[in-house]
């Protein structure tokens, strides 16, 4: 994917129409070479930047680096010219993307730019401040500092952060050291700590000051303080960070309650939830409505798969999601999407009911659920289906029906072309057939003839829901449904279609925010200077001074997570985005991530990969092969559920699942009285304060104290 992207070059930035990966290591490659023909002796200042791809297979350990060497600079500026390190693959990469048209343009980088002399390199004690977001104030306040943080797959996921900590760098001082994960979920958990020791302490290796991570997996953390609260840290800070910018589900997804008190521990940096795109065309020429429940897309899929949707004559896919098997590390989290609909039929009064557990038992909700109901739809998509990111199925036109994060689709209406090549040039066609020499020869066109560019709309739901007290299945009414909304009539492009059989009809809707949420965390028990240098990074490239311009113009997997990103449409027109493609994106992301919307959690608790990836996705293979019936699937995941459960700590799971609702932990009278056998096996004494006196001990009780008395006169 080829981004416009911002390249520091002195005092100014450049746009250029490269790939993000390429024209950072392009960056460093080259000031590192340049600056190497200085008469100062070699010191290595290094940043691990990964070459590995977003949906590279499982690895075991993070990467090995190769080291470019950097002339020693004097203590006063070797915060303000840090020499980045990069992989060997990097290296290959960086060469190809470094062409005289770019170094030409990065005044930085090119051979125009006066190689550093003892004279020159004085110049370089002047901080620069200049970009937004960024004050003269901060010059110099971080330096001397190195921190090490801990990223994943930075050239795809984050691509905009190891520029803009060169930003920072030249500001402040302070260098941020990028380290890879081998795994975004397990790695920062480990190198935070899993438990604590006698004395208090983590069992982590505590090598990371600041972690890029996933929203599921920072509870684990939180239960065990090992992450930094913030609150203080926006409420003084936030004529920067403004906290208030901040979409409110996505303010929610970075809370955790303890102790009666809501901590903020984690900053997200991406509103992602799934989200689908249909073709209208297809809708279109066959006379179909919009879909709007679970059951309709699955008719869809079905009439769709096996036609030719692309005129190549081979056969194509009713529906394509993300993420499927053969994703990398993905494959853990395919049952997440059979998540999204099981909480359209179960979650119907917002965040924190939640539909996993029971919230006071703590027993699976698999059996008496809409769990059976969401399996049986996703036995079907799976088998009319395909999948819909890793791959160039949807972008070729060979899907109907798209269902995946807003990452995935950025691709689609991100027109790579600078402003200067698309005036008079082609059309954009996010979704076209191209021949060897890649010229166009097929685009959907509407009945018009005019590009039907995909549609994207609201996540499908449910007009029937489980009533919790009767575990039936009954219609959507405003007292089952207290969150849900009626189908109306089309009034955009998407009119063009026949009006919906459920016209008027409530349906309810559960926006689901899965895994792929990324933000960033602190840890705890690093030192001051290290979490000021963390934070200060972290606000300036998530405040609105930076995040508005990479959020609309990086292929990236961040997502809109700030009011200001979506309203700034000039940036996304700019960045290539249709009108019209903007429009349909900002309407869902307010909408999915308002306050009022019902979004569902992921479940957040500690053993989510064994919970998730090895039962639910275990189990549902053999489902969809028919080795196992719906029944005994039921059977399976429920025992399993509990197995993991019990493991793991009854009580401790249940107390991290509320708090990562935003709960209270029950009483140890409630505890007592619902789980009495499980705090018995840990202090028989508790429950004990709380027991009913038989009557002879109540008897006692009351004339006691009489017979004292009495004595007492004699």
């Amino acid at each position: 994917m080829m981004n416009r992207i911002r390249v520091p070059s002195g005092g100014g930035r450049q746009s250029l129409s490269l790939s993000s990966r390429g024209v950072w290591l392009c960056y460093l490659v080259a000031v590192a070479a340049a600056t190497a023909e200085t008469q100062y002796h070699n010191q290595n200042v290094m940043t691990h930047v990964s070459s590995s791809n977003k949906y590279s297979g499982r690895s075991t350990a993070l990467r090995s680096t190769r080291t470019l060497e950097s002339p020693e600079l004097p203590s006063s500026v070797k915060g303000a010219r840090a020499i980045q390190s990069v992989t060997t693959d990097d290296a290959d990469t960086a060469s190809e993307s470094c062409t005289p048209a770019f170094l030409q343009q990065c005044s930085a980088c090119s051979s125009s730019s006066p190689t550093p002399t003892p004279t020159s390199l004085q110049s370089l004690t002047q901080y620069d401040c200049s970009t937004p977001g960024l004050t003269p104030e901060m010059a110099g306040i971080h330096e001397g500092v190195t921190v090490n943080y801990l990223s994943f797959v930075t050239s795809t996921s984050s691509p905009n952060l190891p520029i803009r900590a060169l930003e920072f760098t030249n500001c402040t001082g302070g260098i941020i050291s990028f380290s890879e994960a081998a795994n975004v979920w397990e790695d920062p958990i480990q190198d935070l700590g899993t438990s604590l020791n006698a004395d208090g302490r983590s069992n982590g290796d505590e090598v990371f000051d600041g972690y890029f991570m996933s929203y599921s997996h920072f509870p684990e953390a939180s239960n065990l303080e090992l992450a930094e609260h913030l609150n203080d840290r926006i409420r003084n800070d936030n004529t920067r960070f403004k906290w208030e910018d901040v979409l409110p589900k996505v303010q929610q997804m970075g809370k955790y309650r303890k102790d009666g008190e809501t901590h903020i521990d984690f900053l997200m940096y991406d509103g992602d939830f799934f989200v689908p795109l249909v073709r209208l065309d297809l809708l279109e020429a066959h006379d179909k409505p919009l879909p709007n429940t679970w059951q309709e897309v699955v008719e869809l899929a079905m009439y769709f798969n096996n036609s030719d949707l692309n005129d190549d004559g081979e056969p194509d896919y009713g529906f394509c999601h993300f993420p499927r098997l053969g994703a990398g590390y993905w494959d853990w989290w395919w049952p997440e999407a059979l998540y999204s609909t099981w909480a359209t039929s179960d979650q119907t009064h917002g965040m924190d009911q939640g539909f996993f557990f029971d919230e006071t038992t703590m027993e699976p909700r698999i059996r008496n659920s809409g769990f059976r109901q969401a399996a049986e739809v996703w036995r079907e998509l799976w088998r009319h289906g395909s999948d819909g990111c890793i791959t160039p199925n949807f972008s070729t036109g060979r899907c109907a029906i798209g269902f995946a994060p807003p990452g995935c689709w950025k691709g689609l209406f991100l027109d790579p072309r600078d402003e200067s090549e698309r005036e008079g040039g082609e059309p954009f066609y996010g979704v076209k057939r191209t021949d060897e020499n890649g010229t166009v020869v097929w685009y959907p066109k509407l009945k018009s003839g005019e590009y039907a560019e995909p549609y994207r709309f609201k996540p499908f739901g449910s007009t029937e829901v489980y009533d919790r007290e009767t575990n039936a299945l009954i219609p959507c009414t405003s007292r089952a449904c207290p969150k849900a909304e009626p189908i109306t009539p089309l009034t955009d492009r998407a009119s063009i279609l026949p009006p919906s059989p459920l016209l008027n009809q409530l349906i309810n809707r559960a926006p689901f925010y899965w895994s792929g949420g990324l933000g960033t965390m602190i840890r705890k028990s690093t030192t001051l200077p290290k979490k000021d240098c963390m934070w200060d990074f972290f606000v300036y490239t998530n405040s609105p001074d930076t995040s508005v311009y990479d959020v609309a113009n990086y292929a990236s997997w961040l997502d809109s997570w700030r009011h200001s990103q979506l309203s700034s449409r000039d940036q996304f027109l700019r960045a290539g985005w249709s009108e019209r493609s903007y429009e349909e994106h900002t309407k869902v992301m307010h909408w999915a991530l308002s306050k009022e919307s019902n979004g569902a959690l992921n479940l957040r608790i500690p053993g989510l990969a064994e919970y998730t990836r090895d039962v639910v996705g275990g189990a549902m293979m053999l489902f969809i092969e028919g080795e196992i019936s719906s029944t005994q699937l039921v059977d399976d995941v429920e025992r399993e559920w509990n197995d993991i459960t019990y493991r793991r700590k009854t009580l401790e799971q249940l107390d991290i699942y509320r708090a990562a609702l935003g709960l209270d932990s029950l009483s140890e009278v409630e505890k007592c009285r619902l789980h009495r056998t499980l705090m018995d096996d840990t202090d028989p004494s508790v429950c004990r304060r709380y027991d009913p006196l038989d009557q002879a001990t109540l008897l006692w009780a009351i004339l006691a104290p009489t017979f004292m008395a009495i004595l007492g006169l004699i």
